[in-house]
Parts: C-alpha cells; sequence; structure tokens
C-alpha cells in the first residue's frame, strides 16, 4: 500500500512538473519564419511586420528566412521537412496551394501542414498606362476586339491567380487578348508604363504607389466587391463578368503533426500581433486589408482554394 502510495505521488509530482514546462512551450527557443518568396516582396514585407510585433509583445524570439525558388515550392518544402515542433512556420500566399497542383509530388497544402491563421489580402487590379487611351474596361475590350491578339496584358506567371482571372475575363468577354507572363509584379508594372504590354493584373499592394502617383489607371477588379481604395472602380463581376476573386491573401501555416498546445500558442501570437493598431496600420499602409481567422477555419478555406485552382488549372489547361 506505501508503495502504491508513493509511486502515486511520483507519478503526480512529474505531471506537475510536466505542466509549466508545456505551458511555457517556445519560450527560450527561436521561431524561425520561412518566406518562400525574395526579400522585398509583399510577403516578406508581412512576416517581418508581424514578427517584429510578436517579439515587441511577448519576447519570443523571430527570425524571417527568406528561401524563394519554385513559384514558391523550395521554402514550402523545406518547411514542411522542417521538426515539427512550432521552431517553423511558413508564411503562405495563393502560390503555396497552386504551386503543387502544377509541379505535384514536392508537397501537399492540406495534409502536410497544419493551419495557423489567415492574416490579410490585398485585392488585384487590371491597370494601364495613363498614357494610354483607354479610360475604362469597356475601351480595353473593345480594342480587343477590333484587334485581335493585338492587345496585351502580363502578370505574375504563368500560373498565377491572376494569370486565371485574365483567362476568365479573356473567355467570358470572348476577346483574344495576349498573355504575357513576368516573373514579378514590378516587371509586369514597367512593362505597362513603358507601352510595352497593354496592361497589367495584379495585386494592389505592388500598383498602389504608381496608382496613387496617377502613372497607372485601374480600369477593373476581379472581385465581387469594389475595394475601398478605389470606390469608382468597377468590378468583373458588375461589368457581367465572373466573379472570382483574384485577391492575393497571406496567412501562416505550420509542419504537420506540430502539437496542438504549441498550434494555438502560434495562433495567438499572431492573432494579438494583427489586431495591433501598430501592425493594422502598416498592413494597411502595404495596401492590405485585414481579415484574420484560425485554425479550422483558415484550414476549410484553403481546401476550397485547392478545390477552386484545381477547377481552373483543369479548365485552362494551365500549364507551370
Amino acid at each position: 500500500m506505501v508503495g502504491k502510495f508513493i509511486g502515486c505521488c511520483f507519478f503526480a509530482s512529474l505531471a506537475l512538473i510536466a505542466q509549466p514546462a508545456l505551458a511555457q512551450g517556445l519560450s527560450g527557443k527561436t521561431v524561425r519564419i520561412i518566406v518562400p518568396y525574395a526579400a522585398g516582396g509583399t510577403g516578406d514585407v508581412v512576416a517581418r511586420v508581424l514578427g517584429q510585433a510578436v517579439t515587441q509583445k511577448t519576447g519570443q524570439s523571430i527570425v524571417v528566412e527568406d528561401r524563394p525558388g519554385a513559384s514558391s515550392i523550395v521554402g514550402s518544402e523545406f518547411a514542411a521537412r522542417a521538426a515539427p515542433d512550432g521552431t517553423t512556420i511558413l508564411l503562405v500566399e495563393n502560390p503555396f496551394i497552386l504551386s503543387p497542383i502544377l509541379f505535384p509530388g514536392h508537397y501537399d497544402p492540406i495534409t502536410s501542414f497544419e493551419p495557423l491563421c489567415y492574416v490579410a489580402a490585398t485585392p488585384a487590379v487590371l491597370a494601364v498606362s495613363s498614357q494610354s487611351d483607354i479610360k475604362t474596361l469597356a475601351d480595353f475590350l473593345k480594342q480587343a476586339k477590333s484587334k485581335p491578339g493585338a492587345v496585351s496584358y502580363g502578370s505574375t506567371g504563368p500560373a498565377s491567380i491572376v494569370h486565371i482571372a485574365g483567362e476568365l475575363l479573356k473567355r467570358d468577354a470572348k476577346v483574344d487578348m495576349t498573355y504575357v507572363p513576368y516573373p514579378g509584379s514590378p516587371p509586369a508594372m514597367n512593362a505597362t508604363l513603358a507601352g510595352t504590354i497593354t496592361a497589367v493584373m495584379a495585386n494592389y499592394s505592388d500598383l498602389k504607389g504608381q496608382i496613387d502617383s496617377g502613372a497607372l489607371r485601374p480600369i477593373a477588379v476581379p472581385a465581387k466587391n469594389r475595394v475601398q481604395p478605389l470606390p469608382n472602380v468597377p468590378t468583373l463581376a458588375e461589368s457581367g463578368f465572373n466573379d472570382l476573386d483574384a485577391a492575393v491573401w497571406f496567412g501562416f501555416v505550420a509542419p504537420a503533426k506540430t502539437p496542438k498546445e504549441i498550434l494555438a500558442q502560434l495562433s495567438q501570437y499572431i492573432s494579438d500581433a494583427v489586431k495591433s493598431d501598430d501592425v493594422a496600420e502598416r498592413l494597411r499602409g502595404q495596401g492590405m486589408f485585414i481579415n484574420l481567422f484560425c485554425g479550422a477555419e483558415f484550414g476549410n478555406f484553403l481546401s476550397d482554394q485547392k478545390n477552386t485552382y484545381t477547377k481552373f488549372a483543369r479548365e485552362f489547361d494551365i500549364k507551370p
């Protein structure tokens, strides 16, 4: 009886010792945020703004590590193979879903990761140079119909959400436009400003500076609703075309099998940071709109995105 009592006390003591250790979670460790894009891009900015806020609020050590390449596959695959202990998380955008559809075998966006939080999005915009004689979407489509193949649009791509939005417009409007892929939004924007291509389809955060300065003229947004900073720019949906929302979204995931208590701690870090006035102001300054949701809700969103992108990739026979 005494032995049983001592044994019970021993294991109870171990449980009490383990509780503080479990509660500490990531305390004393460094969390890496893997950004699968080049430094200086919007995703890199999001990761650094949030990482800095988490460190200031909690003292948690955060480092941002850029690992670009292969349409985000290099960094994403690296994160998928990291130890599931909470010390590595991944910043994700739309290519996180689309790339493994086009390049299968590297990772699965649903089974290889655990969802943390969706943070924000920036709407896509179809814009022309302010020097162009195209003033509206109707002008753009009229020119495309009168000169088949002569009108062109560029975007990050191929096989990006903005490329898909352009192909949907091309199909729905029954026009022949030439698609010109670029390795990023800035070169597509610069080509539009230079008159090399007719228009650019890119996320608002990348075009904001040139739109604000008057160098670019926005003529449509591929979304269900008009966007706040561009209240006079019509959506493709209200113009009678497909209502695909081509917004570029930003969120965070962790490697599969990361313990639930660690996922909860990481999600709390992100949520608290996003809710702070300073972070909200800095993200809005980058042309982003906060829409925070975490856990299972974000997981459902990722599953829906996978289904949508799979459908469109097959429908338009989009190749890498």
